[in-house]
């Protein structure tokens, strides 16, 4: 291997992202409250899941009611596929029906996902991991972008037959095994229509629904706190980006660390959504979403960088490719492979854990959303891109 090829980019870059990250921890930014949940919609939900706590016991349904919960959870399961099926499934869903935001939020992080998961097949990861630990991420992930989706869309589908139907099917929601957090919530929707409200309570649901099913589950905990897992907080090396489609597409989106941490993921959840709608950001994204198929290749984004061309990938990664802020000229794109083309069908095996809330109390978190100002971040994209080169090259150099 030549090792003599050019460095300057890496010596300046990744030094100076280590400065700033440090910086940013020392001087943390003051973040204001931006919209609170007003006193007396909290009253309404607390005693409404009072109530519900009160008359809780068996359920039984007949008729209709028990051909129409079949009918979602076979729905669902169609969907449930791989994690295409499951993000184009939202998107459709909130094309339909603009007023339930978190469609459009699980959408575009689930498009991140994707993203993740062909990393693990793509220029860099296989490189720098073996197998196994490709895998294990690989298997982590997969379930968590499931077991969401198993938990949400058939509250999603209820909400669109009661639409249909123009009459709250809500009290169906146990027979869906669903929270009995979220009966109170959907239910004041259903007469408010106030969607930051049933936003904030989907995230807190989602996030309190993987944690005992995948967090602390032993089969996938040694995964979320491997080395490359752990190397990837570290260093922030896993970011959620929302392109923006306007004259040119930019990446709008946040680092995402602590990602065993309940109260960081729901807060970074509320911080994505803020963006998302954002009114500089927002009519960008949904152009972007409406031109562009989930395919699960960052291709999909960023074309000048990544390709799913396989011809692209060589064996021997040998020489800087990446240089400052820009790939160099005639430089071959990095490859990042289509999902479809490199995982095949999933097949759940979490058990059930029974309902995560305590029918009584509502959520700390449920209260308020914090001020989030919509940030770029193609350069520390391409930061994230010159740690895993700088790693592959020091790789094969040294070992």
């Amino acid at each position: 291997m030549n090792t003599r090829y050019r460095s300057f980019s890496k010596t300046v870059i990744i030094p100076s992202a280590f400065f700033i990250r440090t910086l940013r921890k020392l001087i943390p930014s003051k973040k204001n409250i931006l919209w609170a949940i007003p006193e007396q919609d909290r009253k309404w939900i607390r005693s409404r899941l009072n109530h519900e706590s009160s008359h809780s016991g068996p359920s039984f349904y007949y008729g209709s009611e028990k051909s129409l919960i079949r009918f979602i959870k076979e729905k669902t399961q169609i969907h449930n596929k791989n994690n295409i099926t499951r993000t184009e499934a939202y998107y459709h869903f909130f094309k339909n029906h603009r007023e339930v935001h978190w469609a459009f939020l699980a959408h575009m992080v689930s498009r991140n996902a994707g993203y993740h998961m062909t990393d693990l097949k793509g220029e860099f990861l296989p490189r720098l991991l073996n197998e196994e630990q490709l895998f294990q991420i690989y298997w982590t992930l997969e379930t968590a972008n499931s077991l969401i989706f198993q938990d949400v869309y058939p509250q999603l589908l209820l909400y669109e037959e009661s639409k249909r139907r123009r009459s709250s099917l809500f009290h169906l929601l146990k027979g869906l095994e669903t929270s009995v957090f979220m009966k109170p919530v959907w239910e004041h929707f259903w007469e408010k229509r106030e969607s930051r409200i049933l936003t904030m309570a989907l995230i807190i649901n989602e996030q309190n629904f993987i944690q005992d099913r995948l967090i602390h589950n032993s089969n996938y905990s040694k995964a979320l706190y491997s080395i490359p897992f752990q190397l990837q907080n570290l260093l922030q090396l896993t970011k959620i980006l929302f392109p923006v489609r306007l004259n040119q597409t930019k990446l709008a989106g946040i680092s995402v660390s602590g990602f065993n941490d309940l109260a960081s993921r729901i807060e970074t959840g509320k911080s994505l959504y803020l963006q998302l709608f954002h009114e500089r950001l927002h009519p960008g994204i949904l152009r972007f979403a409406d031109q562009q198929p989930h395919t699960g290749s960052r291709s999909d984004y960023w074309r000048e960088v990544f390709t799913p061309d396989s011809s692209a990938y060589s064996p021997h990664y040998n020489k800087e490719r990446i240089g400052l802020f820009r790939m160099k000229k005639k430089a071959v794109r990095l490859y990042s492979p289509r999902l479809m083309g490199c995982w095949g069908a999933f097949h759940s095996d979490v058990p059930e854990q029974g309902d995560w809330h305590d029918g009584i109390t509502l959520p700390d978190s449920f209260r308020f959303l914090l001020n989030s100002n919509p940030l770029f971040i193609e350069r520390e994209h391409w930061t994230d891109l010159h740690h895993l080169e700088g790693a592959v090259l020091a790789k094969q150099l040294f070992f």
